[in-house]
């Protein structure tokens, strides 16, 4: 299995971007989502009953939720940790910063051993835009079909 990018030019941001405006680079292809009900029933053919799947991972959503909101790090596993990410806009000195200055946090998640293991090994490949007959012999228009796109 690997994964699928296609090429899309854009905005050289490089120090060469004055003798090449534009550049190609590669850009994932998502395929089918997998639905979460779809994970309860691969995980239900382990032989664990699809209730205790979802009442655990329904606990575990809301006590990562308890821990975040109390400031602390969660550590899921092997699955990996998450956190609070944290910005703001400036003041110039202690007395003007106000709380309200404080953006909505992000949540960060960094993988665990497994997950950046599976990041290490991936291999990617080239995504095909297949055309039709009646496409090439079209002479209107000029774009190509990209998945997910209306």
């Amino acid at each position: 299995m690997s994964v699928k990018y296609r090429l899309v030019k854009k905005k050289n941001m490089g120090k060469d971007q004055e003798e090449v405006p534009e550049k190609m680079y590669a850009q994932p292809v998502y395929m089918e989502l997998v639905s979460f009900e779809s994970l309860l029933d691969e995980i239900v053919e382990a032989g664990i009953p699809t209730n205790q799947v979802k009442g655990v991972i329904d606990r575990m959503n809301y006590l990562i939720r308890k821990h975040l909101a109390s400031g602390r790090r969660v550590q899921f596993g092997e699955f990996g940790n998450f956190r609070y990410g944290v910005g703001s806009t400036g003041s110039a000195t202690d007395e003007e910063f106000d709380s309200e200055m404080i953006k909505t946090p992000r949540i960060v998640f960094s993988p665990g051993s497994l997950l950046r293991k599976a990041r290490e090994n991936t291999q990617f490949e080239r995504f095909a835009f297949v055309v039709s007959n009646s496409e090439t012999n079209d002479s209107g228009g000029g774009e190509e079909e990209r998945p997910g796109e209306l």
